[in-house]
């Protein structure tokens, strides 16, 4: 080799040098910017929201459209094997709308509330970070509605407030609190909801939790929207000596440091007078804890009953079936079937009184059922099972033997879906003229 060339490579090892450490020092910054909310992270974030106003018709740039051939919206309906009554739905609208429905076996709605982030916040929220106040349509997602006794609506603008709307649409209340994914209505009529508190600076009491993080809170509001009790996850797991549960997500072999949204509470549940009691009674609190694959179980005086982990994998809604039985929807999202190469999500029933766990109904290559985020469901009176496969945008309802007895699919234009949040079967009262009766009170009002 030539001096000259030799001499030539030697000039360029510092400009590739420099390059190096350029792009390495963006990618660590770039790290640093994301965890910490330091520039340019919103920067980006609203970026990546502009590009999405300029093109708002292309469903491809939003989580919660699923491209699909699917164009039925009924695709199975056999009538004399569901369980009777009407169906609340909980979606996202082809128009960017979000929507709680309630529907016929056929789809026909029978009472509709079309919800828009500002017709119920028109002024910009205090408690909320700018970045977090909705930009545009729908701005966020309803996770967690539940349908009152006089037919009012009390539901979560996920991350963002609890809302109480009348029949018509009316606000009720507004509760400025970062509430999300559950409402639970217990025997008093009582709301149970899950929510949080976002730390941007170091708590004394959590050394070793770095800023920014997620405290999960419980809360117990009142039918008028007043706080009643208003519980830390935190200290409720420091209280029954359950520490280490803080610092599960922690990799850090010297100090367990901790940052972000290390437990992820997405329900709370009552145990209901209406229950056969058991090992669980009237008034016990059940929450899930997603991201520590847990479920717990509390007395009324917040003392740990029982707890149930890693059988299930970034589970959501686990229900009382009975004093000894809990029912989880088990996302099971890591998973791959021995006989195809589809994940699936599965149901699973623990019985606490001996310790057996059942699989009543799962996901097959031939029978498809997968949600790797969010997903609900409901045992009915006949013993079917309804679920909501919320990110794939389809509900349907299975017998004993797991056959589909009803599906419905959120077809919200041709070649696309929209997530279906939630499905649930409303009590026999609940009909067309009991909805009718709320509309015409709120309507005089």
């Amino acid at each position: 080799m030539k001096s000259g060339s030799h001499n030539s490579i030697l000039n360029w090892i510092p400009r590739i040098m420099f390059l190096f450490a350029l792009v390495f020092i963006s990618v660590i910054y770039g790290m640093y910017a994301s965890l910490n909310r330091t520039f340019p992270y919103y920067t980006l974030i609203e970026a990546a929201e502009s590009l999405r106003y300029l093109m708002p018709e292309n469903k491809s740039l939003y989580w919660f459209y699923i491209q699909s051939p699917q164009t039925e919206t009924i695709t199975v309906k056999q009538v004399e094997r569901m369980a009777p009554g009407l169906t609340k739905t909980v979606t996202v609208e082809g128009d960017h709308t979000l929507a709680v429905t309630v529907i016929d076996a056929d789809a026909n709605p029978v009472q509709s509330w079309s919800i828009q982030w500002w017709d119920i916040w028109p002024e910009p929220p205090a408690y909320l970070y700018w970045i977090e106040i909705p930009k545009d349509r729908p701005g966020t997602h309803i996770h967690g509605a539940e349908i009152l006794s006089n037919g009012d609506l009390v539901f979560n603008f996920e991350h963002l407030g609890l809302v109480r709307l009348d029949a018509c649409g009316n606000v009720v209340w507004r509760l400025p609190y970062r509430t999300h994914h559950s409402v639970f209505i217990d025997d008093d009529e009582t709301i149970w909801v899950s929510a949080q508190r976002n730390h941007t600076q170091p708590d004394p009491d959590l050394p070793l939790y770095k800023p920014n993080f997620v405290e999960p809170m419980i809360l117990q509001v009142a039918a008028d929207g007043q706080i009643l009790q208003e519980k830390s996850v935190f200290d409720l797991l420091r209280d029954n000596n359950l520490d280490g549960a803080l610092y599960q997500t922690s990799l850090d072999n010297w100090y367990p440091y901790s940052q972000g949204d290390t437990l992820h509470l997405n329900d709370v549940e009552v145990f209901s007078r209406d229950l056969q009691p058991g090992h669980f009674v009237a008034g016990d609190i059940m929450i899930s804890l997603r991201n520590t694959n847990t479920v717990l179980v509390f007395d009324r005086h917040w003392q740990l009953k029982y707890s149930l982990s890693n059988e299930f994998v970034r589970q959501h809604d686990p229900d009382f079936l009975d004093g000894n039985r809990i029912s989880v929807f088990d996302n099971h999202n890591t998973s791959r079937r021995e006989d195809g190469d589809h994940p699936a999500s599965r149901i699973l029933v623990k019985d606490v009184s001996t310790n057996l766990t059942t699989i009543p109904y799962q996901g097959t290559k031939q029978q498809l059922f997968f949600t790797n985020i969010m997903g609900k469901h409901q045992w009915l009176d006949n013993g079917n099972l309804l679920i909501s496969e919320s990110r794939l945008g389809r509900a349907l309802e299975v017998d004993r033997n797991g056959e589909i007895v009803w599906e419905m699919y959120n077809v919200v234009e041709p070649g696309w879906l929209g997530i279906m949040e939630e499905v649930e079967r409303l009590p026999p009262e609940m009909n067309g003229d009991f909805f009718g009766r709320a509309r015409q009170q709120c309507e005089a009002s």
